[in-house]
């Protein structure tokens, strides 16, 4: 081992902990991993070995980071401990989101810091304690090893010189973050900076990308690769054929339409109707059935009806089914979606957080019916804060805010943390009687959030067998005890709101309800984590239907479309053959040509092509993004 003395102390240091990194890299990449694929040591081992170039260009990247933050800290185990540390802490959140909602962490869940302390009432005490142990062990073994191990292997370098030493360090550090993060760079611009096409090969990888499914990119590509390739998400990019005269052409056509169409509807402002538009938290129907399959046959439960309310407003008034744009969470963007009829789908973000802050001002019911006269209130029985609620829902028209520190009725379930449907309701009903003739009034409910308590309840009517074959049975006897509080939720929901629609009947003031679960729970993974597509869809759609206490429909027809949360009002305001703004009659011709714009449905078939549709691009950034040319 001459040639080994002869490097010197300094490049012997170097090399040894380069030669660490690199082993340490290997070994942190496939904890990574395994935690990505939930503690599965064999999806871990499959990916690793079955995908073997992608696995190692993962490890690559996570060795330049940790050299960056060895040149920072000044001790290659610390830049260990540290990475450490945050894949612990970071794969903690992703195993919860992804139990939550079937998905793994995005760079848009980031943007949500700012609601930590509420996010942590949403996961369990016992979990979140046991990721702060984890980390306080690897603080510990970190420091063992620096102390008792690093010299011995040569990973501590000590010069005889201060000085030299002081100016050598500088230097070396500052060699090091500029080589580690050039390289970084240049190794993820292809990644960063993606074509954004729905399937993208990746050739010197061996694998490509694909736009509508996060489970498979992050599977096939690695979490790393996976998660950078999301990047691209949280900036809004300019669409081909964006221009001034372009949206005003639009506008002017829809403006003529609109014009020429009105003349034979209703005028809103003459007619003193209220409009309640109720989005109700994790609202789904366990005996939900679509395209042909039923979720009881994967899931079947005894102990009686779940939603016998539901079902017989279904039989008596306009219904349909939504399919949601996101499983067990997400609620914010198809609030926004419902409210603005934009849609989410080229910005794959979230515009409560992202852009509606910026935006300012955008077209929505809201903003539509306030021309007629309408009061605007929104009622949240949680803190307007979460998703910035607080300013989106001002920027969407809503003149009063009414959230959980406001309102007069804050009953709960049991132990829930959160405050029920009853008193939700009850909330909206005095708004109703203490307003004008013309209101608008936007529900958005709490009380069948995630998690499900079993102190919620004295006792749960329903037994659930749940058959999910990748858990074991301790898992599957989890998930059937959190499905059984999760009906017994939704069994009182659906009883408060019979009791929210009988008030409305008594009510001398013309009502209108709009009602809509905006997703799943996150707890149908036999079926949303198939392979088949139609069972996927079988957990994303939610019941929705329509009430009035007077004769205001136009025709008999109770069957109302499939269709995703962006044509929900446009829907009603057909059926009531209401005067309508330009917006709603561009999305007459979107939700026909797709009525289900969203990328888990349509997946490998894509849009249908219609010009409408690049319409309905332009000015849906326009209004968040661009200039707003639409609006003047």
């Amino acid at each position: 081992m001459k040639w080994w003395k002869r490097l010197g102390e300094r490049r012997r240091y170097l090399l040894s902990a380069m030669i660490f990194l690199i082993i340490m890299a290997l070994g942190l990449m496939w904890f990574l991993e395994y935690r990505y694929f939930i503690n599965s040591a064999f999806r871990t081992w499959s990916f690793a070995i079955g995908s073997p170039i992608p696995f190692l260009f993962n490890a690559l990247l996570l060795f330049l980071a940790m050299m960056i933050i060895w040149a920072i800290v000044g001790k290659p185990g610390t830049a260990v401990g540290i990475t450490w540390a945050l894949i612990i802490v970071i794969t903690y959140i992703h195993i919860n989101k992804f139990y939550a909602r079937g998905v793994p962490l995005l760079p848009e869940d980031f943007q949500l810091t700012d609601q930590t302390a509420t996010l942590t009432k949403f996961v369990h005490f016992w979990s979140l304690a046991k990721m702060f142990i984890a980390v306080g062990i690897v603080t510990a073994l970190t420091i063992g090893f620096n102390r008792i191990i690093a010299p011995k292997f040569g990973l501590v370098y000590k010069s005889k010189s201060k000085e030299l030493s002081r100016k050598k360090l500088i230097t070396q550090r500052l060699v090091i973050v500029a080589i580690a993060g050039l390289s970084l760079f240049g190794l993820t611009d292809f990644v960063r900076h993606n074509k954004g096409g729905r399937y993208e090969d990746i050739p010197f990888l061996g694998t490509h990308f694909t736009a509508w499914n996060q489970n498979k990119n992050y599977d096939d590509n690695g979490a790393i690769l996976g998660f950078l390739y999301n990047l691209q998400k949280l900036k809004l990019e300019t669409p081909e054929g964006y221009a001034e005269n372009r949206i005003k052409d639009v506008k002017a056509r829809y403006a003529a339409e609109a014009k020429k169409k009105n003349k034979t509807r209703k005028n809103p402002k003459n007619e003193d109707v209220s409009v309640v538009i109720i989005l109700n938290e994790s609202f789904y129907d366990p005996d939900t059935t679509f395209q042909g399959l039923k979720i009881t046959d994967y899931y079947p439960y005894t102990g009686g009806e779940v939603l016998p309310v539901l079902h017989g407003l279904q039989k008596k008034n306009p219904s349909g089914q939504m399919y949601s744009l996101d499983y067990g969470g997400g609620t914010a963007n198809i609030e926004f979606e419902a409210l603005t009829g934009m849609t989410n789908y080229w910005i794959q973000a979230v515009p409560y957080t992202a852009l509606l802050p910026k935006a300012g001002e955008v077209p929505s019911i809201a903003n539509w019916l306030k021309q007629s006269e309408y009061q605007t209130t929104a009622i949240h029985p949680f803190t307007g804060g979460m998703y910035k609620r607080d300013i989106a829902i001002k920027h969407e028209g809503f003149d009063t805010f009414i959230t959980s520190s406001e309102m007069d009725y804050t009953e709960h379930d049991g132990q829930s943390e959160y405050i029920n449907d009853r008193s939700a309701y009850k909330q909206t009903l005095k708004a109703l009687q203490e307003g004008s003739e013309r209101q608008l009034i936007s529900l958005t409910t709490m009380q069948n959030h995630t998690p499900y308590n079993p102190l919620n309840y004295d006792h749960t009517q329903f037994t659930i067998e749940v058959n999910d074959s990748d858990k074991d049975d301790n898992q599957r006897q989890e998930r059937a005890e959190d499905l059984a509080i999760y009906y017994q939720s939704l069994h009182n929901s659906d009883q408060y709101l019979g009791e929210f629609i009988e008030e409305i009947d008594k009510m001398d003031k013309k009502v209108v309800v709009l009602f809509y679960g905006d997703h799943a729970a996150g707890l149908y993974s036999e079926t949303n984590g198939s392979s088949i597509k139609n069972e996927r869809d079988l957990s994303r759609v939610t019941p929705y239907f329509m009430h009035a206490n007077y004769d205001a429909w136009t025709d008999d027809e109770k069957a109302l479309p499939t269709t995703t949360p962006n044509c929900l009002v446009n829907t009603m305001l057909n059926k009531l053959n209401w005067q309508k703004s330009a917006l709603y009659y561009l999305l007459d011709n979107v939700c026909e040509v797709e009525p289900i714009l969203a990328e888990t449905y349509l997946e490998e078939s894509g849009l249908s092509g219609e010009s409408v549709l690049e319409d309905y691009k332009l000015v849906t950034y326009d209004e968040l993004g661009g200039r707003k040319y639409w609006s003047e």
